[in-house]
């Protein structure tokens, strides 16, 4: 019989394996305090060839700095509009990495709490969207105050009741 040591060194392995995986069925979006341990997940994720891009958290204080990051860093068109709604546009035409693609957000503390949700909930719709096209796009964000809790949903799904061919 297996031991509660050996069980969680299996269950470590799998995760470890399957990392990708594991953010994806979770909503394609991971939230952590520990930097340390967010480094781990990063380096499970660059030995599985995801292209990296890294936001330093600590020089984003507002939305509009926020904005100004992501056009640059993830190449957008200058039309891009410097809001979620554009941000949500913009990903749905963002090209990932055959491998896959990381969004990393270090140290978001600076950034009101309204914005880091709506940041979750765009990178988790396109996230899904684009992994039911066989890309994976992932997003990590690590804030250092361990009170900080979304309660909203994130990457929420509007469900319908009837189906497609009868609304």
């Amino acid at each position: 019989m297996e031991t509660y040591e050996e069980k969680a060194k299996k269950w470590q392995q799998i995760r470890d394996k399957n990392i990708d995986l594991n953010i994806i069925s979770n909503g394609c979006v991971r939230l952590y305090h520990k930097e340390s341990i967010m480094d781990y997940d990063i380096e499970l994720l660059k030995d599985k060839n995801y292209e990296i891009i890294e936001f330093e958290g600590d020089f984003l204080s507002n939305k509009a700095e926020l904005h100004y990051d992501l056009q640059h860093k993830l190449n957008f068109p200058d039309y891009y509009g410097k809001n979620f709604d554009a941000l949500n546009d913009c990903l749905r035409d963002y090209e990932v990495s055959d491998e896959g693609t990381l969004i990393v957000f270090r140290h978001l503390n600076h950034l009101d709490k309204w914005s880091i949700t709506m940041l979750l909930d765009v990178f988790a719709e396109q996230g899904r969207q684009k992994f039911a096209h066989g890309k994976k796009l992932l997003l990590l964000v690590q804030i250092n105050d361990r009170n900080f809790k979304i309660t909203e949903p994130i990457g929420a799904i509007n469900l319908y009741l009837l189906n497609d061919k009868e609304r």
